[in-house]
């Protein structure tokens, strides 16, 4: 049985922004993250959405859900990962 990834990446060119975005989501949590280039190219803004239909109050009224508490050292992971793909593929317009 081939072992799921922690995480997914893809870099996209998404309409709301003018260059390319990195998507991350991991699979087993109910949230992903978008990193854009939008203020510099040095400068990389991270975006956090959740899944979670009513998540204010989940989020108000439980100390630590699952679905979205993920291990810091693979969360950095994730992100150094979208940082180096979304550098190596978006090209100076």
């Amino acid at each position: 049985m081939e072992k799921e990834l922690p995480f997914e990446i893809a870099v996209i060119d998404d309409q709301s922004y003018e260059n390319l975005v990195a998507e991350v989501r991991f699979p087993s949590k109910e949230f992903g993250l978008i990193l854009s280039q939008e203020e510099s190219r040095e400068r990389i803004d991270v975006s956090i959405f959740s899944f979670i239909s009513d998540g204010r109050e989940k989020f108000y009224e439980t100390k630590r859900i699952p679905e979205v508490c993920i291990d810091l050292k693979l969360f950095l992971s994730a992100i150094d990962e979208a940082v180096r793909r979304l550098k190596l593929l978006d090209i100076p317009r």
